[in-house]
């Protein structure tokens, strides 16, 4: 069995890759109660008694508000840790997927689904600290796997960490008819989470360098909550309680949407759109509660 260490492993991701993974791979879950990832020696040390073969590096300061107050802690966690990681993995020669974020887009000014090579200049701590941690890691261990990751939602699964994001947002609507206020001014890939713990085997595998990596979306926010809601047999109204925010973003439409091409180039994996992915999710709801939606 391939041996592989997951950080993370109590998180969103991370505990979904542990779990779906457990009986493929002999895996080492580090969360941040196993391991203090700013603590290089205990970094060094957890990685050697491991040895592993492949790193998923899934662990972060993922709250861009969070790290808009306390940028210290997110040069560490988000900067330094997966720089860190990126020196251990190339001393031991395994392999180092990191995940990136779709925030190093937020700040870009041209339209449509964005590639990856795309001037950048974020505009948030967060997609700063990402965007410069994709280059140290490159840097240290040039065959690593840097996946630019979409916003990413799932239902609420026993055992496992609880981040219904846009699906629970358009499913407490739709149960409970209240106003619903989305962005007009923003596009952004919004996706399933299962599919990418799936295809993890295969993104393993992709040459080093930095991938989109998230279900594609030519809506803008307000657009993609009404199809959705529809999907969730949302009524005339619940969909007339949809307010579009035009608040947001004034000066220019943000605009974090991507190009998943090179991902489906170099590994087969695609992820499809928006809209696709939630109906998928649904399906897979359905199934699970007995076709109880709301």
């Amino acid at each position: 069995m391939k041996r592989v260490v997951i950080t993370g492993a109590s998180g969103f991701v991370g505990g979904r890759l542990a779990a779906h993974y457990r009986d493929r791979w002999d895996i080492t879950p580090l969360d941040h109660k196993a391991l203090d990832l700013t603590d290089h020696e205990a970094v060094h040390a957890a990685l050697q008694a491991a040895a592993p073969e492949l790193v998923i590096h899934t662990a972060a300061l993922a709250d861009t508000g969070y790290c808009e107050n306390h940028p210290l802690e997110s040069f560490e966690v988000n900067l330094q840790a997966p720089a860190a990681l990126a020196k251990e993995c190339a001393a031991l020669g395994a392999k180092l997927v990191f995940f990136s974020s779709d925030q190093v887009y937020n700040g870009t000014r041209k339209l449509g689904p964005l590639p990856e090579d795309v001037p950048l200049d974020p505009v948030n701590v967060y997609g700063r600290h990402k965007w410069e941690a994709e280059q140290r890691v490159l840097e240290t261990c040039p065959q690593a796997v840097c996946l630019r990751a979409s916003w990413m939602y799932d239902f609420d699964r026993p055992g496992l960490k609880s981040s219904t994001g846009f699906w629970g947002i358009l499913r407490w609507a739709a149960a409970g008819k209240m106003p619903l206020s989305m962005a007009l001014r923003e596009y952004r890939g919004i996706t399933w989470v299962q599919p990418v713990i799936e295809a993890m085997e295969q993104m393993a595998t992709l040459p080093g360098g930095v991938y989109n990596m998230g279900a594609g979306n030519p809506l803008n926010t307000y657009a993609t909550a009404l199809e959705c809601l529809g999907l969730l047999g949302a009524g005339e109204d619940v969909l007339a309680l949809v307010r579009p925010d035009t608040d947001r973003w004034p000066e220019f439409e943000r605009n974090l949407s991507m190009d998943t091409s090179r991902l489906k180039t170099g590994c087969g994996v695609d992820l499809g759109d928006t809209v696709g992915s939630f109906a998928a999710c649904l399906r897979a709801f359905e199934e699970q509660e007995g076709g109880n939606v709301i």
